[in-house]
């Protein structure tokens, strides 16, 4: 009979804890995107009830305004499991110098966090409105034109911006070159973003919309191209349910003289709002 967190909880909290501490700090989706609760029992389909817009009348003194009818949609988000095994010997446990349990917690989170990350930023792939290409340079101006793009369509910030570093290399290079004479290409003075990217090495906030680096933004390898997949969306673009947090079970296997330890999370992501998303295809060749 496999041992679980409820009946040794006392043995393996910390475990518990300091997986969970890690997923949440590790994962970058979760503050940007709009989160769901799901209670058990509740199927692994989840609903979102999306309502249309309503434009309001202008009318004269005394006249009947007419009813408004306003459509919903239901886009749906699918539950899965993600899902860390690991099997953790006596000899490895009681050998090693360090504390091994609490590593392999540490490094089982961050993994769960990083799949949840995979899973939202598949979704960039499903925005409505499309710009750059496998050949485009990531630059200011297309962050720009996304950002124009949503606020055209009346949607409310903030926005973020997730791009992958390689593609990000690209807008650094332009926004810290500075022209070594007359006549060369580039700027004769860093702007404060430039500095701040030759300081930190991050760029920070480029028309109000925040710029976040991850590897985990998908590769766009159309036509053996080298390319990225990031987007430009505000919140209500991409939503995450999520069933509970991490649940661990644990079996002890005498023949092999080790523990298995099973780590779960169950969640998924689906575009909400694909207009309140702009892909960007950019190239990421450094």
């Amino acid at each position: 009979m496999a041992n679980n967190t409820t009946i040794n909880s006392e043995l393996f909290a910390n475990f518990v804890a300091d997986s969970q501490y890690a997923m949440y700090e590790n994962s970058i989706a979760r503050s940007l995107v709009k989160t769901f609760t799901v209670p058990a029992n509740a199927g692994k389909v989840v609903q979102v009830p999306v309502w249309a817009a309503i434009t309001a009348e202008v009318i004269t003194d005394e006249s009947a305004a007419s009813a408004k009818s306003t459509n919903t949609t239901a886009p749906t988000i699918t539950l899965s499991e993600h899902v860390v095994y690991n099997q953790i010997t006596d000899m490895l446990r009681d050998s090693a110098y360090g504390d091994v349990m609490t590593d392999l917690a540490v490094q089982s989170g961050q993994a769960i966090g990083e799949s949840l990350d995979t899973t939202v930023f598949a979704e960039f792939a499903n925005f409505s409105s499309d710009i750059g290409t496998t050949s485009t340079e990531l630059t200011s101006e297309l962050i720009l034109k996304a950002a124009a793009t949503l606020r055209a369509a009346k949607v409310q910030g903030p926005y973020f911006a997730v791009v992958h570093p390689n593609a990000a290399f690209y807008m650094k290079k332009t926004l810290t070159q500075v022209l070594p004479y007359t006549g060369a290409t580039g700027l004769a003075n860093p702007s404060a973003v430039g500095n701040q990217v030759m300081v930190s090495g991050v760029i920070g906030s480029i028309g109000g919309v925040t710029i976040i680096e991850s590897p985990l933004v998908a590769a766009d390898t159309t036509g053996g191209a080298n390319a990225y997949t990031g987007g430009v969306f505000a919140a209500s673009a991409i939503g995450l349910a999520e069933r509970g947090g991490l649940d661990m079970n644990t079996l002890y296997l005498p023949a092999a003289r080790a523990t298995d330890v099973v780590l779960k999370a169950v969640a998924g992501a689906a575009t909400i709002r694909s207009t309140h998303g702009v892909k960007i295809t950019a190239e990421g060749t450094i």
